[in-house]
């Protein structure tokens, strides 16, 4: 199908059984680099689709081939997220890439919103995968807090439904021991929080041969990102890695259940790559 002057191609990939689903935008030209995008986790995924697909499409109209990638166990693709694990979802991304390339070589650039945003990061270590360029939307700076409000939301839905109490301590406990948790409607499993909260930017240098571009949610104009935001930018530079920080006042698209657009967001991101 298409739309407008870009192509839009659904295609799923993988083997029976662990297929996983991509969605990808190109124009008529030879691709300038392929954009593969790295999704955030859980809700936000949700809030975020319309979004990503407008930026999907900014970015092919511009001559970049960009494919997003539902990971196993997530959105379109097959599979539970409690049989999901970081392990398979850089499979997701390895094929991706392998694929995007065979079928035209071009520059890689990773694009990561939330904690794809630091997905994106740690993929960028793998063997044979250091991308041109990295651009993080909103990049989650801790894995471990992250998880920690992840599982908050449980600690709330049961209060709320009063419900036996749980701590988040208590729930990383049953996690650890080979529990499945439910949490707003999706079940996790301890291998897959196990092995996200394990993932640290302490000791990522060379990322990419390029610029990394952290884009940041700000209340207003001037105002400078996060301290936790800006030690972990402070630490990717101090490692090695060319960074660029950028911020944007729009609605936090991934915090509110209503459809709302982005518009300084996606200007700001237009003018990111030649």
């Amino acid at each position: 199908m298409s739309s407008g002057d870009v192509a839009v191609i659904p295609r799923f990939r993988g083997e029976d059984g662990q297929r996983f689903f991509t969605l990808q935008f190109v124009s008529g030209s030879r691709p300038k680099a392929h954009i593969v995008f790295v999704p955030p986790f859980g809700e936000e995924m949700n809030r975020c689709r319309s979004l990503v697909a407008t930026q999907a499409r900014s970015f092919a109209r511009a001559g970049y081939a960009c494919t997003l990638v539902d990971f196993y166990g997530t959105g379109d693709s097959e599979g539970q997220l409690r049989d999901a694990s970081l392990t398979l979802w850089e499979c997701n991304i390895r094929e991706v890439i392998e694929a995007v390339q065979r079928d035209c070589p071009a520059p890689l650039i990773l694009w990561g919103l939330r904690l794809g945003g630091l997905l994106a990061l740690h993929f960028s270590m793998l063997p044979g995968m250091q991308p041109r360029d990295i651009i993080l939307w909103q990049p989650v700076s801790s894995a471990s807090l992250y998880i920690t409000q992840v599982l908050r939301q449980r600690v709330a839905s049961l209060m709320v439904r009063d419900l036996p109490p749980e701590t988040t301590k208590e729930i990383r406990h049953r996690l650890a021991e080979g529990e499945d948790v439910e949490v707003s409607g999706y079940t996790l499993s301890g291998t897959l929080v196990g092995q996200i909260e394990g993932i640290d930017v302490s000791g990522m240098s060379g990322l990419c041969a390029g610029t990394i571009y952290w884009l940041e949610h700000v209340t207003e104009e001037g105002k400078e990102i996060g301290l936790a935001s800006r030690k972990v930018v402070d630490q990717l530079s101090r490692q090695g890695n060319s960074i660029e920080v950028r911020t944007f006042c729009d609605p936090p698209i991934w915090q509110i259940h209503e459809r709302d657009f982005a518009p300084q967001l996606l200007s700001t991101t237009a003018g990111l790559l030649p």
